[in-house]
């Protein structure tokens, strides 16, 4: 039984494809402050495990996309699970931080895919706003696998080690391996068998690169993303060391912001299809400025109470379900020829930046939550600037 792209069932397996990725993000975010403990590490090399993480995905989306658009889209989902199975069983065996940073690393090639390849697949079989909706039913879904991956891993560490919430993530790829296997039908029949030809890729994404539509769409949702990123990096030590937040509680602050992401998520179709695309994403920017700003003038006059973190958070993440299936939509609309490649530019763009910000974070974290909503509030404001200027600005003179 092969499972139908119009079927709800569907719809969940892409979620649970594309949450592997927060699933391996956030889990292990209460495990912070142990695993400095356990390799006797530094806050800048724990944190260096996501930013490695991040970045190795940021980076092999660029090479993913080819890849999917020459071979097709199953057979690179199911290898790349497979690399991310047994990376995630190897984090066991590190005996110190170098051999886990190195086992992230292997882990973040393999999940990558989980990344790349739904998004392309939805842009395969939909047209625009209805990939937009699709996009957006699916961030609905997976919003429960960040809203509680830092809840069950923080417990599977109290109660089991921190070993356990890789033995977790291990058999959850191993799981959407065997469903990709034996449920699903390949959505990409047109290979192009010129997609992994240096030129060709260098051409193909200078051409995403200089294209103001993709560009428009992709820098301010990846803007906006980076603000999310800033807190996933930064709210293990903020809510944990500054404001005394138990690391089995974590989760729950943490998943208030995941709660909002799907507010805006379940928003945004009934927006788009009332008011278009444009505008649910003029609405998501600005409610995204708006809450960071928030976030960034309670620290100011020193609100120093974990709700002035979380009520603003809250609102800027609502704003970002609205902004990022609607940007993602947008971007790889123009592109139906080479839906791999535009999905793993625009994710090259969101990753690599947020990476770089969480990176940046860490290094100037102070004992404070200042580096933190500083950084959400100045992503927040240029991807309401850029979207404006860009592609607001960009339709008018069409106009």
């Amino acid at each position: 039984m092969r499972l139908s792209p119009q079927s709800i069932s569907f719809t969940v397996f892409l979620s649970a494809a594309v949450a592997i990725g927060p699933l391996s993000t956030d889990m292990y975010l209460p495990t912070f402050p142990l695993l400095a403990e356990v390799f006797g590490a530094s806050v800048a090399e724990v944190q260096l495990t996501l930013s490695i993480f991040t970045f190795t995905i940021a980076g092999c989306q660029l090479i993913y996309g080819p890849l999917t658009d020459r071979f097709g889209r199953k057979p690179i989902l199911i290898s790349g699970l497979l690399v991310f199975v047994a990376a995630s069983f190897a984090c066991l065996l590190a005996e110190d931080i170098d051999e886990f940073i190195l086992f992230r690393f292997i882990q973040a090639l393999g999940v990558c895919a989980a990344i790349v390849v739904p998004r392309a697949m939805v842009r395969d079989l939909y047209q625009r706003d209805l990939a937009a909706k699709q996009l957006s039913r699916m961030g609905t879904i997976m919003g429960f696998a960040p809203a509680i991956a830092p809840i069950l891993g923080g417990y599977l560490a109290a109660f089991y080690g921190w070993q356990s919430v890789f033995v977790f993530l291990g058999c959850a790829g191993l799981l959407v391996a065997l469903a990709v296997i034996l449920l699903i039908d390949e959505s990409h029949l047109a290979k192009d068998k010129n997609a992994l030809r240096p030129a060709h890729i260098f051409i193909n994404y200078r051409t995403l690169a200089k294209n103001p539509e993709f560009m428009g769409f992709a820098v301010s949702g990846g803007l906006c993303f980076g603000g999310l990123f800033a807190f996933i990096s930064g709210s293990p030590l903020v809510l944990i060391e500054v404001f005394d937040v138990a690391a089995d509680h974590f989760g729950y602050f943490f998943g208030m912001g995941v709660l909002g992401f799907m507010a805006g998520t379940l928003i945004g179709p009934a927006l788009t299809a009332r008011r278009g695309l444009i505008f649910s994403l003029k609405i998501g920017t600005r409610i995204s400025a708006v809450g960071g700003s928030l976030m960034l003038a309670a620290c100011i006059v020193e609100i120093n109470h974990v709700a002035a973190v979380m009520g603003p958070m809250v609102m800027f993440s609502i704003g970002l379900g609205l902004v990022l299936p609607q940007s993602q939509a947008g971007a790889m609309a123009p592109f139906p020829e080479k839906a791999g490649l535009a999905s793993a530019f625009m994710g090259f763009l969101m990753m690599g930046f947020a990476a770089l910000l969480g990176y940046v974070i860490a290094l100037l974290y102070d004992g404070t939550q200042l580096a933190m909503v500083s950084a959400i509030a100045l992503m927040g404001l240029l991807s309401c600037l850029v979207f404006q200027i860009v592609v607001v600005g960009r339709q008018k003179q069409n106009h």
